[in-house]
């Protein structure tokens, strides 16, 4: 503040003023409790504007009467603006009111009218049920009249000694609802909510303890077998969300890493590889793009190398990470890789890691029949010689019973000697599983049986969706050992992640499904995205039996009302299975004008 000076000489007025450090007002706040009860915040020195807040908390046999300024709420919230001293007044019931709880819970009781300071005839009180248990909601008042019931809250007027058996319940599901608005410079509306819909790229990562979802960057404007090119169309940049107090917001922009219709990713640790799957052309040959490489950083940044240059580009629809040489370095693998017009045939994409973080394209040194091109691999040690193997599952159509490279698993293994990946196992049961070929989306190599033998689980599409897993016998051999397909109507899923959901030590598999479907979808809809009305995840959670085979998620039904969503996807925390979801909409405009508003979903399944 300022101090004024007023000092008056004979003819004229000096005034001084002398600047003082501005200082912010403290003021005294004090709460108090009469005899029946306590109160939450006794109050302290608080700045100016400060916002405080303080219950009023009556003893068993007391109920809260009113504060010393009158004012009867139970819960006062105060800007602070001036000192405050209040001291909150019980009184005694006359008749009891007795809270019988079942569950995880509380009842917090107010006197609405009174005739007397006891539990006269005529007193009305409000009852409020709020449930404590993290994974508790409420359920009921029990047998009273429900005419004055809304949802968790009661009033009574009491004429009697009265009892009340509140019940809470379990829940199974915690949803949390966020709507976020995102405005990107120069990023359309169109980009934006293609690339927050994207059904197989988005993926969960940690950094310094915090929760993030990668979007890949999407673009709009084509679909598959059309006449435009890259050079009609603009690929999108990358957008990351983070998770603060349970719902996620917008975090960054990654202007870089650009795609046109990312596909698939695999994480190893701390480290991610995301391949372009775009289909952008006349011809299969003319869809290609760029794979990018990243390592997780610390407060959510992501480090990302570009792992092609302009000549290797490729169909990259899967994607993978491993050590082929053992050097201890991630390579990265891309299928059905590169189309070469002079030799008139595809490449499986190689690309190994250097000391410096750079690639060298290797592809010729897989000698791979380019007439059985897979959409799909992975890089795995399944032999335990501590370098990896390439894994591919065949994309083939047709009827099995006349073509037996139908529904095909092959590993590729390196020869020291001829310096190639070459043949080392491939299937001979084409009809194992299905009766026609189905095409292979996905390949996780894991040991689902715990007998210390790596398994192949497929992800595969074409006649619906389907997965399947494969039993490693311990000489490099493998066989059919459980299969679960989907027809179009039921869900349609695009791969899927291995996470101990319920932390029995076996791994399960979860699905990621998108678009519509009667086992996902509560009201399955193609054609109005408005007429959705919630989902189910029963039939995404594929448990592990122990021994490689698996069964949805059963125990209870896992059902969400209401929400609308386009995809979710699975990631784990603390040993809890979450759901992310999103969905994007103006006032029935999908594509808004200037920006997004992102609505998301934290989903928190209890797995009992």
């Amino acid at each position: 503040m300022k101090k004024i000076i007023f000092i008056f000489l004979a003819t004229s007025l000096i005034i001084s003023c002398v600047n003082e450090i501005e200082e912010t007002p403290i003021y005294n706040v004090t709460f108090s409790a009469a005899q029946g009860g306590s109160v939450s915040n006794l109050g302290g020195q608080y700045e100016l504007n400060h916002n405080i807040s303080v219950t009023a908390i009556p003893d068993g046999e007391y109920m809260f009467k009113k504060w010393s300024d009158e004012n009867t709420n139970t819960l006062r919230n105060f800007k602070v603006t001036s000192d405050i001293n209040l001291e909150a007044f019980f009184e005694k019931r006359k008749y009891p009111l007795i809270i019988n709880i079942e569950g995880e819970g509380k009842v917090l009781e107010e006197i609405m009218t009174a005739k007397t300071t006891d539990y006269d005839i005529g007193t009305r009180v409000k009852l409020t049920a709020v449930a404590t248990g993290e994974w508790y909601v409420f359920d009921s008042w029990g047998d009273i009249d429900t005419a004055n019931v809304s949802s968790n809250s009661v009033e009574l007027v009491i004429t009697e000694p009265t009892t009340l058996n509140v019940k809470f319940k379990e829940s199974n599901i915690i949803v949390k609802e966020n709507i976020t608005r995102i405005d990107i410079p120069g990023q359309s509306t169109e980009y934006l909510r293609a690339s927050f819909y994207n059904v197989s790229g988005p993926f969960h990562y940690n950094s310094d303890g915090g929760n993030y979802m990668f979007y890949p960057g999407t673009a709009t404007g084509w679909s598959q077998n059309n006449s435009l090119s890259k050079d009609d169309i603009e690929s999108s940049p990358s957008h990351a969300l983070k998770r603060v107090n349970g719902k996620w917001e917008y975090f960054k922009t990654f202007e870089d890493v650009r795609f046109w219709g990312a596909r698939n990713f695999e994480i190893i640790d701390n480290k991610i590889v995301m391949g372009d799957g775009n289909e952008i052309g006349d011809d299969m040959t003319d869809w290609d793009g760029d794979t990018y490489y990243g390592e997780i950083l610390g407060e959510g940044d992501i480090k990302w190398t570009k792992v092609n240059d302009n000549s290797n580009m490729g169909y990259y629809h899967g994607s993978t990470i491993g050590d082929l040489n053992g050097d201890g370095l991630l390579d990265v693998g891309g299928a059905p890789g590169q189309w070469y017009p002079d030799l008139n045939e595809w490449r499986i994409k190689i690309f190994t890691q250097n000391n410096d973080g750079s690639f060298n394209n290797i592809d010729n040194v897989l000698d791979f029949d380019s007439g059985e091109i897979p959409f799909t691999l992975d890089f795995a040690d399944v032999f335990g010689d501590s370098k990896d193997e390439i894994i591919f599952a065949d994309y083939g159509n047709g009827d099995t019973s006349s073509n037996g490279n139908l529904n095909q698993i092959q590993i590729f293994a390196y020869n020291n000697s001829t310096n190639k990946f070459e043949l080392h196992w491939k299937s001979s049961s084409p009809s194992a599983f299905y009766s026609v070929g189905w095409g292979a989306t996905s390949i996780k190599v894991y040991d689902f049986d715990n007998d210390g033998i790596k398994d192949i689980a497929v992800a595969r599409e074409g006649h619906g969706s389907a997965f399947e897993v494969w039993k490693g016998e311990g000489d490099g051999t493998f066989t059919p050992n459980y299969s679960k397909n989907f027809i179009d109507n039921e869900m349609q899923f695009r791969e899927f992640l291995l996470m101990d959901v319920n932390t029995d030590g076996f791994m399960d598999i979860i699905l990621r499904p998108f678009h519509y479907g009667s086992l996902y979808r509560n009201n399955p809809v193609w054609w109005d995205v408005y007429a959705n009305n919630g989902i189910k995840l029963n039939h995404l959670i594929w448990i592990n039996n122990g021994d490689g085979t698996f069964q949805n998620y059963n125990t209870e039904e896992l059902k969400i009302e209401g929400m609308l969503v386009d995809n979710v996807h699975p990631y784990m925390e603390n040993g809890i299975l979450h759901f992310v979801g999103s969905f994007t909409t103006d006032e029935g405009n999908l594509y808004g004008q200037d920006a997004i508003d992102l609505t998301t979903y934290d989903i928190k399944v209890n797995l009992k």
